[in-house]
């Protein structure tokens, strides 16, 4: 039996513990959580923790997290528990180590700087695991526990995982078309657009070539279009050549005449839409 001495020790004894983790305990929860993502979110998970255990009055790792909660809040550099401080199930220790490494590495490649709060909710989720892993009888915490780890483990490297670079758009390699009036090769501001279009593609695909090909209407007989088609791709192609400085060797020239419609009409037929040059870039 116990004396009644003895039993007066062990009461006091206990009393003052509870006292001192009282007092750690409320100088927590009154810690402000402020700094960056990273430090406000390992105050507040590990606010929670505290409670969690106070809760349960295990007042040692009540004590542990509320230190921790201290700690962040004065500044300091609070890294995740190792598990070798901590008498983990010999079944659970390469799930363990698994998880430390991601956790390390998340936090080597600035995820307490670029994904503060996920990175703190994998730490706090890790300390939390351990801490039930070592008392090993509530299968429902370690669960959630570990939970919380993957969640905010997934999301920072999730977070970090570099960004797909955007596909660069396809240039557009044409066709372009340049519309005449009737019986008519002069280049009209809408024309000048369209060659301007092509000639900015141009400059994009290197080694491209510039393709004119020169069409009339039916209107008129087919001896005079060929000409006309003629002096409708000359201009277009001067234009490239003379004005724009694309090289001789880098644009084609062809004359279509009345071949090619873009418009099906019977003979001597004006249609607009077959006054034109065709503008295509080719590799």
């Amino acid at each position: 039996m116990v004396s009644r001495i003895t039993a007066y020790v062990v009461v006091g004894v206990a009393a003052l513990a509870l006292g001192g983790c009282a007092s750690n305990l409320e100088d927590a929860q009154m810690a402000e959580a402020t700094g960056s993502d990273f430090q406000m979110g390992l105050i507040e998970g590990y606010k929670k923790l505290a409670d969690m255990e106070a809760a349960e009055t295990d007042w040692k790792d009540a004590r542990v997290f509320a230190d921790r909660v201290l700690a962040v809040a004065g500044g300091a550099d609070v890294m995740p528990e190792s598990p070798s401080a901590r008498a983990l199930p010999a079944d659970s220790k390469l799930e363990v180590e698994i998880a430390q490494a991601r956790l390390e590495t998340i936090m080597d490649d600035g995820g307490r700087e670029k994904a503060g709060k996920a990175t703190a909710m994998a730490q706090v989720g890790f300390d939390c695991w351990l801490q039930e892993l070592e008392e090993n009888f509530q299968p429902g915490d370690i669960a959630n526990c570990k939970a919380m780890f993957e969640e905010g483990a997934n999301a920072a490297e999730a977070a970090l995982r570099p960004k797909p670079k955007p596909k660069p758009k396809p240039v557009d390699m044409g066709p372009w078309e340049v519309y005449f009036a009737w019986d008519s090769a002069a280049i009209t501001g809408a024309a000048q657009q369209e060659i301007n279009k092509a000639y900015t593609s141009y400059r994009k695909v290197k080694g491209s070539v510039v393709n004119i090909s020169g069409h009339t209407d039916t209107s008129g007989s087919s001896k005079y279009n060929q000409k006309l088609s003629e002096m409708r791709a000359k201009v277009v192609y001067e234009v490239f050549t003379l004005d724009l400085l694309v090289p001789e060797d880098s644009v084609s020239m062809t004359a279509m005449g009345e071949g090619g419609l873009a418009i099906k009409t019977p003979d001597n037929t004006r249609e607009v839409l077959n006054r034109r040059v065709v503008i295509q870039l080719s590799k």
